[in-house]
């Protein structure tokens, strides 16, 4: 199950690989409307994806 002390867990092991990405308005899709998007493709795979396997990748162990 996930938890709160699991998801802080993943972020202090992703601390020096993922970077900060800012949430940024984005009035120009519809001014009527507060829409709000989280680029993830300034990550440096392009993508969320790093999140998830950087973490599964770091929990492998050696065997």
């Amino acid at each position: 199950m996930l938890t709160l002390d699991k998801i802080y867990h993943a972020s202090n092991v992703l601390k020096d690989v993922i970077h900060q990405t800012a949430i940024v308005q984005a009035s120009a899709i519809d001014v009527d409307c507060d829409l709000y998007l989280k680029p993830e493709c300034l990550q440096l795979t392009g993508s969320f994806k790093l999140r998830g396997s950087g973490y599964k990748i770091s929990q492998l162990t050696d065997e």
